[in-house]
């Protein structure tokens, strides 16, 4: 059986990130596959990681905790909102807490990493206010792109299943609906 890990980020109990984990979870399990779903403002949380040596961390519970949920999964998907040019504060320090050296990635003899979690591909779901266009005309879309494909995924040696950026996602909600259609169709 495939096992999806959903991973959100969002600090409001009502937001579009909760629900759009929720179709994708929902949809998944349409087709029998185990979802675990964890929202990082509710869930075990994280001191900021704090070390001397960045090749001996020491690896406290909770992130062995998520490092265990990661080994089971075959799909890790995130799902979060766009703000200041990047994820959440509480979204990053997990990244760097839990993807550790010697657990997600390590240094060959010659200096080059080497992805140590393989079998799992990765899917992005971000939410903006601005529109897309915005983030495709300033560069800002592909450069994200770039730094979850080429900086985090692979080079854990996951694989890389796509970045969708829904802007114009605004109070007033009229994107909302053709976007929850679009995160069925990614989820199958």
């Amino acid at each position: 059986m495939k096992n999806i890990l959903i991973i959100t980020a969002h600090p409001s109990s009502r937001n579009l990130t909760k629900e759009i984990a929720s179709i994708y979870k929902k949809e998944k399990e349409k087709q029998n596959k185990k979802v675990e779903l964890i929202d990082l403002y509710s869930a075990k949380q994280l001191e900021f990681l704090n070390f001397e040596d960045s090749n001996n961390i020491e690896i406290n519970d909770t992130q062995k905790y998520y490092q265990e949920k990661i080994k089971n999964a075959s799909e890790i998907v995130f799902v979060y909102p766009f703000w200041w040019g990047s994820m959440p504060a509480i979204l990053k320090n997990w990244i760097d807490s839990v993807l550790t050296i010697n657990f997600a990635a390590k240094y060959n003899g010659k200096g080059l990493p080497v992805g140590l979690l393989k079998g799992r591909s990765v899917k992005i779901i971000v939410t903006s206010g601005a529109p897309t266009f915005f983030y495709i005309l300033n560069g800002i879309k592909r450069a994200n792109k770039k730094i979850w494909k080429q900086t985090i995924v692979e080079f854990c040696g996951m694989k890389f299943d796509g970045y969708y950026l829904f802007g114009g996602m605004d109070t007033k909600g009229k994107n909302v609906p053709k976007m929850f259609k679009v995160i069925k169709t990614i989820a199958n």
